[in-house]
């Protein structure tokens, strides 16, 4: 039987996982670029390469030219298709999981904090209609950015639902990847911001969240009671009336004087618990349509982050994690990912805890990193610098790498970001020079066409 839980609870569940039709991100043009190589990875590098691009994809990656001539339907000849040449070394281009991208105007949003949805005020694909975000995106393409995170803001213990976002041919963002829940707990370490709430507040609310739907079966339980409670009801109704009422036959009262007999109470109905767009968004969550990312940067709310994830088995990502090194083991076992940022400010030497040996004990822990620019304009800059300091003290290239670009993919559901692949996005970098981590060399973005 459908009860009245299921039929809210699959309309939540309906409204958290709305998505927009999947569009076309604008780019149509077909052709192949000629490198000098590609970076597959720090551990393989192709050379010569030969990519082909189509509608923004990658078509194929070869060492040889595998394009082949055209022919009309006349059998004439039209040949092969265009070939880009290029100096340098081709790579994907990298993956922010965590930046300060928002529509303009946004902050100004009447909406309540808790329930705004980001992907509610991005701009139509109009070219430059909205000048912020089309001057963010210019600048993540000149910093080697392929996709980024779109946050709803971090001012306050519940920030509403943010979203990956890839970039069209008009330089815009679109929204693609998994759309999650965002918060901040506690007090973030140097100056990012000041003390919010404490994640006791956002643990409870999740438990409020839980508790409510389980009020649902005792609901559901009185709603199937009531129909006999009223059928009973009315049956003593009946009952009064036949002894009470004006057609009653008299009783004799003994001469004894008697208070008025009093009808029966008729039953209420049952009220349904009160909905609120709050608390769908965290049970949308606990049903796993929605990750939770979740800046937390001390001990006490990283355990809180772990106890939400053991409690309530929702797919969790740290953003910050100062201390996060400190639970390792615990973040590993599980399986949270951390959000690092390239800010100075998360690079303070606490008692040798500084940025290089931090990442390194998550790494060496098994926790999968990816390294962001932090949510702060500009800072998308020293995404490779901050890499190229890791290398430099002796972190392994192949996972520097991979916390630029795979691992935010994939934190961020961004599958065809992240690497030189068939079906990958085709926006990629072109860099001089053994490594992009070589700050001596130069480099550039190539926008699919």
């Amino acid at each position: 039987m459908i009860t009245a839980s299921s039929i809210i609870l699959i309309a939540s569940a309906l409204a958290a996982s709305q998505q927009q039709e999947p569009v076309s991100a604008g780019y149509e043009k077909s052709y192949v670029i000629h490198a000098e190589s590609a970076w597959l990875s720090p551990e393989n590098k192709i050379s010569p390469a030969f990519i082909q691009v189509a509608s923004g994809k990658i078509g194929w990656i070869s060492t040889t030219d595998r394009r082949r001539e055209k022919t009309n339907i006349l059998g004439q000849s039209q040949g092969k298709g265009a070939l880009i040449k290029v100096k340098g070394t081709l790579a994907p281009g990298m993956v922010d999981a965590w930046t300060s991208f928002s529509p303009q105007g946004y902050t100004s949003d009447r909406k309540s904090s808790a329930t705004r949805d980001v992907r509610d005020s991005l701009p139509v694909q109009v070219e430059i209609a909205d000048m912020q975000l089309y001057s963010q995106v210019l600048a993540a393409r000149e910093a080697g950015v392929a996709a980024v995170y779109l946050s709803p803001g971090w001012s306050q213990l519940r920030l509403g639902v943010g979203s990956p976002a890839e970039f069209t041919v008009l330089d815009l963002p679109q929204v693609a990847g998994r759309p999650m829940l965002d918060f901040a707990i506690g007090a973030a370490s140097g100056d990012l911001f000041s003390a919010t709430y404490n994640g006791q507040e956002l643990y409870d609310a999740f438990v409020e969240a839980q508790e409510w739907r389980d009020s649902f079966d005792d609901y559901d339980t009185k709603l199937e009671e009531f129909p006999e409670k009223l059928e009973k009801y009315q049956e003593k109704l009946q009952k009064f009336i036949d002894e009470h009422g004006p057609d009653a036959p008299e009783k004799e009262d003994g001469g004894e004087e008697k208070a008025a007999p009093k009808p029966p109470k008729r039953p209420k109905s049952p009220s349904a618990p009160k909905a609120s767009g709050q608390r769908d968004l965290l049970l949308a969550a606990m049903d796993g349509k929605y990750a939770v990312r979740i800046q937390a940067e001390r001990l006490s709310d990283i355990r809180t982050v772990l106890r939400l994830r053991e409690q309530f088995n929702i797919d969790m990502v740290i953003l910050g994690g100062f201390e996060a090194d400190l639970l390792a083991d615990e973040l590993r076992l599980a399986q949270i990912p951390v959000v690092l940022a390239a800010t100075p400010s998360h690079h303070t030497n606490d008692n040798g805890r500084d940025f290089f040996s931090r990442y390194q004990s998550l790494i060496e822990g098994g926790v999968k990193v990816a390294i962001a620019s932090g949510g702060a304009d500009g800072h998308q800059m020293m995404l490779l610098t901050r890499a190229g300091d890791l290398i430099s003290r002796g972190a392994d290239p192949t996972t520097v790498w991979e916390s630029l670009t795979t691992v935010p993919a994939e934190i961020l559901g961004m599958g065809d970001y992240g690497s030189l692949s068939s079906g990958s996005s085709a926006t990629m970098l072109l860099f001089e020079g053994n490594s992009p981590f070589d700050a001596s060399a130069t480099f550039k973005v190539h926008k699919p066409k």
